[in-house]
């Protein structure tokens, strides 16, 4: 009888996980995100619409669309991303999908 039990026991553990990893538990984005506004803050950074790769990152993606050097600390790169997409983290990206990434005016000297 105890083995009987601790068999559905670990099934039920098994399936719990592969449960949790197929579908999910937490609540997740809708698909369709809520529509940014142009941008209209002064002084604020325009943004580009781009879709994701297989192997792309938000800062191989943000170097691919500012072609000149880029010298904006990382954290403030992380910061734009987020305000241009709802609070979604860099890492949390996903292949095919759009995101918004801030495109930086070069400075003149």
């Amino acid at each position: 009888m105890k083995k009987f039990l601790l068999f559905c026991l670990s099934l039920v553990i098994v399936y719990t996980i592969a449960y949790d990893l197929k579908i999910g538990t937490l609540q997740s984005y809708s698909s369709k995100p809520a529509p940014v506004s142009a941008v209209s803050i002064k002084n604020s950074t325009p943004y580009k619409k781009v879709k994701v790769s297989s192997g792309d990152t938000v800062l191989s993606i943000i170097e691919k669309v500012n072609p000149a050097s880029l010298s904006k600390p990382i954290p403030e790169i992380i910061k734009d991303f987020q305000r241009y997409n709802h609070n979604i983290r860099p890492e949390s990206i996903q292949v095919g999908r759009m995101y918004n990434f801030p495109v930086y005016k070069e400075l003149k000297h």
